[in-house]
């Protein structure tokens, strides 16, 4: 998942005594990496438990994440990345479980990461007031990232500026496995999958072969997927930033696992997350000697399996690839007065500078679906903001 850029409104009545502009402004050169991934040692999680929260058993976050969660839930179950917050009782009244926010923290910002998980979206309001006034007892400030449409309704009638810069690649297997069939060629639609089904065929004809873990994993197993992953990893160049790391084993319980095999080696991996009636791509990797293809392979694969599972239950699954970032910023509610030739500049230098739209060219192959994601925040949260959320991202 890749990380959010973000930007506020520019006040020109907000210019401190030497002329410059408070935090809550910036101008596009004020960005830069370097100083995002300088002050490592100051990174900081919030803990609930020292603030009077009662302990939050996380052994059965896992299965609320599954039943209840969104494609952004699933990070918090990395326990040392992510805190929990949870509603205190009587908060949300007609809640059959106290509800759950996962988050980050960092300097005076506490970065909610994701829907909170609720029964119904009815008690988002309930749940959400309750999460503002636990961090503003701390004198903190919150940024509520990676949101659908209701809970940024929720927000922005609460006060809290919103802003359009992310989208959910959301695919329909059956719509995939069509588009990629025998009988589909010189159908309409077919130059949406071109490259797509170009790249089956190199696997294919590489001798890649793909199979569904659905036993008990070995040890020999556990050490190839490690291994590659450990190999990806050192692979890869650049600036990394992600809302998770490649921790393929958290979490077993509710995920599915696909492995690509070539000469009889493990070379990739597909992992899915169950997320109520559907799943996320939690991460799929191509190990660095895995022939062209491969990961590509491994989706198909994996969605051509949701589809037998679609006709068997008889409803869609839909699956998704989790957040994407767009590539413009569109302000949505409470966000007159902004500049916007400015914050667009600043949002491109981040996407960029980051890599960030590769993986929208990557995620367009299989024709995915975009639902409009949201960044909500209030007062006070400008570019140093922006600094602290990516020394939080950065891997």
């Amino acid at each position: 998942m890749p990380s959010i850029p973000f930007f506020t409104k520019k006040n020109e009545s907000e210019v401190s005594a030497n002329g410059h502009h408070s935090d809550d402004s910036f101008d596009d050169e004020d960005f830069s990496f370097d100083q995002a991934d300088a002050d490592e040692s100051e990174l900081s999680l919030a803990d609930p438990e020292a603030t009077g929260q009662p302990k939050i058993d996380k052994a059965s976050i896992a299965d609320l994440v599954a039943k209840y969660g969104n494609s952004s839930a699933t990070a918090w179950l990395e326990f040392e990345r992510y805190q929990l917050w949870q509603a205190p009782p009587g908060a949300v009244p007609n809640s059959p479980f106290q509800p759950v926010q996962g988050y980050m923290k960092k300097k005076s910002w506490i970065f909610a990461w994701g829907d909170p998980l609720v029964h119904d979206p009815s008690a988002l309001e309930e749940t959400a007031k309750a999460f503002i006034g636990w961090v503003e007892s701390q004198g903190l400030q919150t940024v509520w990232c990676c949101v659908d449409l209701p809970l940024e309704k929720v927000l922005a009638n609460i006060g809290f500026s919103t802003v359009e810069c992310i989208y959910e690649d959301v695919l329909q297997p059956e719509h995939v496995v069509e588009l990629t069939s025998a009988q589909s060629k010189g159908k309409e639609g077919q130059h949406v999958v071109k490259d797509l089904k170009k790249n089956l065929r190199r696997a294919d004809k590489a001798g890649v072969t793909i199979d569904e873990v659905t036993g008990k994993w070995t040890d020999e197993l556990r050490t190839g997927v490690n291994d590659g992953v450990e190999r990806w990893k050192n692979n890869r160049s650049g600036v990394q930033i992600a809302a998770t790391t490649f921790m393929p084993f958290t979490d077993e319980e509710h995920r599915r696992y696909w492995l690509a095999y070539h000469e009889s080696k493990i070379v990739g991996i597909l992992i899915l997350a169950h997320t109520g009636e559907h799943y996320v791509i939690k991460n799929c990797a191509s190990f660095p000697d895995a022939p062209r293809g491969t990961s590509e392979a491994l989706i198909h694969r994996g969605l051509e399996d949701i589809h037998a599972e679609e006709k068997e239950k008889g409803h869609a699954i839909n699956v998704s690839f989790g957040i994407t970032a767009a590539d413009e910023v569109r302000p949505v509610d409470n966000l007159s007065g902004w500049k916007i030739t400015s914050l667009s500049k600043v949002y491109h230098s981040v996407t960029h500078s980051a890599g960030l739209l590769k993986r929208a060219d990557f995620r367009s192959k299989f024709d995915s679906g975009h639902q409009p994601m949201y960044v909500c925040y209030n007062k006070g949260f400008g570019i140093e903001g922006i600094r602290a959320l990516l020394k939080l991202l950065r891997k």
